[in-house]
Parts: structure tokens; sequence; C-alpha cells
């Protein structure tokens, strides 16, 4: 059995083809920082594999726990072991599906072009990014002058303390 699991095997490749790690890529969709479909699809798989990665490792430890040494397994038990491992296989084939997919995805592409892609989203976000600070920052909010009064829509309202007549 290998060392690595599926999961571990997924956020390697993403990491490798974008350049950053998967944290780093959910934060960067999340902020609006980068708009690559690729990336969304490939982190759509992943969110699906991190489920089934967890199932898998449910269903290893149940299998675990009805094997464990010096343990005889009742009738029972054995319906149970046997259900557990068919589930198992069943994860695993999920588990190699979706990192397939994951690997399709990315391999679609010419390598270094999903992380120049990144980069290049990320440079524009942030270009945008201080544009707009820097239009917030020089544009003046007018203040009226001191003395005027105030001609808006809420010139007319009264205060809390004005006395109503009553409803006829």
């Amino acid at each position: 059995m290998p060392d690595t699991s599926d999961l571990t095997a997924a956020d390697a490749m993403i990491s490798a083809a974008w350049g950053h790690a998967v944290d780093e890529l959910y934060d960067y969709l999340r902020e609006g920082c980068a708009h690559d479909p690729a990336l969304v699809a490939v982190l759509r798989v992943r969110t699906a594999l991190v489920i089934d990665d967890s199932d898998v490792t449910v269903h290893r430890e149940r299998i675990h726990s009805l094997t464990r040494k010096g343990n005889v397994p009742l009738h029972h038990d054995l319906q149970q072991l046997s259900s557990s491992s068919a589930e198992l296989r069943q994860a695993h084939a999920a588990n190699q599906a979706r990192l397939h997919a994951i690997r399709s995805i990315i391999d679609a592409y010419p390598e270094g072009h999903l992380a120049q892609g990144l980069t290049r989203s990320l440079d524009r976000s942030a270009a945008v990014r201080a544009e707009a600070a820097r239009a917030r920052s020089s544009t003046p909010t007018p203040v009226p002058p001191a003395g005027t009064q105030n001609t808006g829509p809420t010139a007319n309202a009264g205060t809390h303390n004005e006395v109503r007549s009553p409803r006829r």
C-alpha cells in the first residue's frame, strides 16, 4: 500500500501546476483575485476527493478494528467486514477517478501555462485594486460650507422631540 494518500498526490499535482499551495489557491478564488476556470474545476474535484479520502479512512479503520490481532470475528462481523471492504474498494476507485480527472485537467495545458495564467490574473487583480485605492484616496468627499442649511430629502424631517397632533 502506498505511503501517500490520493489527496496528498492531488495536492502535489495542483501545487506543482499552479506554483502555489492549495490553501493559497482557495484564498485567491475566495477573494476574487483569480478567475481561472481550470483552477475552479480542479479545486471542485479536489473537494470531492477530500470527502472520498475521509471515506477511505473510515472504512480502513473499521476493517482494522474488525481484524485486529486476537479478535475472532462473529457471524455479523463477517458481514460488516465484507461490506466495509467492498465500500473501501469503491471509495478507492472513486479516489482514483477523481485523481485522474485532476491529472487530465492539468495535462490539457502546456507545462507552466497554468502558473503563468495565475500570475497574470493576480497581477491584474492587484493592479485593479491599487487603482481603486488610488481613486478612493484622491477623490475628496464634498463637505458643505459652514452655516448652510441642509436642503436634501431629510431637511424637512422633524426630530423625535417634536409633538405630533393626534390622528383623526
